[in-house]
């Protein structure tokens, strides 16, 4: 899943429309990561990323606006993640790199610093028809709906809706892939005071593929433990990964995390701090 970026900066001016923004998030990590078996068991991790939201209003109330993303990671640099939307009563309609409705709707949270990888487990068929450059989201009461299609390319569209009702929550996906196949996705979760899970599930009968996956967290004061166990089976062949995690929030938009686990019978760590603006 993508990181949340909190608190923004903003500079707001007027030149002859009803309002304009510019405004700037950030997050910022450092950290250790380990990898049982590697030529540097033991390697360094750290990114940058400045989001940038551009937001209007016309003077008739149509919503419209852009947002982009500069990374560096690990010493890579690179713009991507650009979309450009207008929005009103009718919903919201994006263009850009929006990815696929099931990705941006559904999916599991990470564990530890990195994530070390376990939900990709679980989302290994949403992440295989993460791609869409048009989308339509909509908000109903407690029922939300997105769709989005790939235009230029493969062709693919990606459908789904959810369902809140009160701290549970329900979603239905459906991916027509490029090779002519399919993949339904279901999500079920809830919270009970300071308790929290999410389960997920997607099959692809075509190609005789099937994903789960299961985030459990319990929060503590200012920590959090979590807990996730995910496979993915591929006409009889399975590979499975589970971690556990713990997150402390020190306050001001930074926290420590920490994870352990195994995927696909590699043992993975990671340790380091995320910072937000």
């Amino acid at each position: 899943m993508k990181k949340i970026l909190f608190a923004s900066t903003a500079l707001v001016a007027s030149a002859g429309i009803a309002a304009a923004e510019v405004s700037f998030s950030g997050e910022a990590g450092f950290g250790f990561v380990y990898t049982d078996g590697a030529a540097d068991e033991w390697a360094p991790d750290y990114y940058t990323t400045l989001s940038v939201a551009m937001r209007g209003e016309t003077d008739g109330g149509l919503s419209f606006g852009a947002d982009f993303d500069i990374t560096m990671d690990g010493g890579a640099t690179a713009v991507g993640d650009t979309e450009v939307f207008i929005e009103g009563g009718f919903g919201n309609l994006s263009v850009g790199a929006v990815g696929s409705a099931v990705d941006d709707t559904l999916g599991l949270s990470d564990i530890g610093y990195s994530g070390l990888g376990v939900d990709n487990v679980a989302e290994a068929l949403i992440d295989a028809a993460d791609v869409g450059n048009i989308m339509y989201k909509g908000t109903f009461g407690d029922f939300g709906v997105a769709l989005s299609y790939d235009m230029n390319g493969t062709e693919q569209f990606s459908i789904a809706a959810t369902y809140a009702m009160g701290d549970y929550n329900f979603g239905l996906g459906y991916d027509d892939i490029a090779d002519g196949s399919s993949t339904i996705h279901v999500k079920a979760g809830g919270a009970i005071a300071d308790f929290a899970v999410n389960a997920l599930y997607s099959r692809n009968s075509d190609n005789d593929i099937t994903a789960y996956g299961l985030h459990a967290a319990y929060t503590m004061g200012a920590a959090t433990v979590s807990a996730a166990y995910s496979e993915v089976d591929v006409a009889g062949a399975s590979a499975d990964a589970w971690g556990l995690g713990v997150a402390y929030d020190l306050g001001g938009g930074a926290s420590v995390n920490a994870g352990v686990g195994e995927v696909g019978g590699v043992t993975v760590a990671d340790l380091g701090i995320i910072m937000t603006f």
